[in-house]
């Protein structure tokens, strides 16, 4: 068994931990599409951290990889993307009436629902930050205050409504990235997580572990 020494360690790595008494960070890939005959499943397109090591505010880093930045072309990059808050929680403020709950990049709004918020192949969502060709990004981050733990955002779109077809199953998040140049014409579409798939632990995690082991081993053999 683990000492508490070595647990802590794991978990402060593991988390993501920048000296703030509660910062914390996850990450997901988005390894579906709503365009398979070009690009299929299975594949990690985009990344997706959440993160919250300013109090009261959390962060969401979405980066495009290399399976679409690969064939990028014009405008390429992410158009905008939702996530949804688990019942129960609160909802992120709508950045329209409250400007300065949310840090956005640079032509982008927030969209809070009631919006329709609908990702094409993946339902809708109950906030999706959105912009126009022009500002579309390849490192998308946006800041939203919130006291939500980080697992209030881990949950499934739905289909309510007239819209917001779910056709390639209820997603976690969803991503639209246009500009790229992919098989038979398609230059755009949506990405998701019907399931989520979480990054790999960093090899630092392995390498901090296994050096902390023997430590606890010397430990025991003094007591």
């Amino acid at each position: 068994m683990l000492s508490k020494i070595v647990m802590t360690a794991l978990l402060c790595v593991g988390l993501g931990s920048t000296g703030g008494a509660q910062a914390a960070s996850v990450s997901y890939y988005l390894n579906q599409s709503n365009v398979d005959a070009a690009l299929a499943d299975g594949v990690n397109y985009l990344k997706v951290k959440i993160d919250d090591d300013v109090a009261g505010w959390v962060r969401f880093t979405v980066d495009v990889l290399s399976p679409l930045t690969s064939i990028a072309g014009s405008n390429f990059g992410i158009q905008d993307f939702g996530f949804n808050v688990i019942p129960g929680s609160a909802l992120p403020p709508d950045s329209a009436p409250n400007p300065s709950a949310w840090v956005l990049p640079t032509g982008w709004t927030s969209n809070t629902a009631p919006p329709p918020n609908a990702a094409d192949g993946f339902g809708k969502f109950d906030v999706q930050p959105s912009t126009t060709g022009s500002n579309r990004p390849t490192s998308l981050q946006f800041s939203f205050q919130s006291t939500n733990a980080l697992t209030s955002f881990l949950d499934l779109s739905n289909d309510s409504g007239t819209s917001g077809n779910a056709g390639q199953g209820y997603s976690y998040f969803a991503a639209h990235v246009a500009g790229f140049n992919a098989s038979g014409g398609v230059t755009s579409g949506y990405f998701g997580a019907t399931s989520l798939v979480p990054v790999p632990v960093p090899a630092a995690l392995v390498l901090l572990a296994s050096a902390l082991v023997p430590l606890v081993r010397m430990r025991a053999r003094k007591k």
